[in-house]
């Protein structure tokens, strides 16, 4: 019997796949939500990928530039192998082609690097309860590059 891979309500298995700094931060909003439980943790997307090939997540928190794989990539990986798996972007690129891939793929977070541990703290609880969260600052700024871009022909 493998207890690793049980699920409960109170306890919410978590993949970090993210920069230092990033992880960091996520870590701290982490710490203030006791039912989430760090299993893995990874700046590299090649171990990130091998984590969600062999382990079963219920959150993952992913950073888009990763070493030696895009976040993207990661993230579409595990919601290929794990379709319940919550996902949350978080990125300080505001290009319109990362934001449109999250939504293809169906991520529901999509937040900022300069978001505050209180607002992050905030938005995990709520993606888990199955709301979408997308930074507004960053989803603005990708939309309004993509319209600028869009009506230049």
């Amino acid at each position: 019997m493998e207890c690793a891979g049980a699920q409960s309500p109170d306890r919410v298995r978590t993949l970090v796949a993210a920069p230092h700094e990033e992880y960091r931060l996520f870590g701290s909003a982490l710490k203030r939500l006791p039912q989430a439980v760090v299993v893995a943790a990874t700046d590299n997307g090649r171990t990130a990928l091998e984590y969600v090939r062999r382990m079963r997540f219920d959150l993952a928190i992913i950073g888009i530039p990763l070493a030696h794989a895009n976040g993207l990539t990661v993230a579409r990986q595990a919601l290929h192998t794990s379709p319940d798996i919550r996902i949350v972007m978080i990125t300080a690129i505001d290009d319109p082609a990362c934001l449109l891939e999250a939504i293809r793929l169906g991520v529901h977070g999509y937040l900022s690097t300069t978001a505050s541990i209180d607002e992050l703290a905030d938005a995990i609880p709520r993606i888990l309860a199955g709301e979408t969260i997308f930074d507004i600052l960053i989803s603005t700024r990708a939309l309004r590059r993509l319209v600028t871009s869009g009506c230049s022909h």
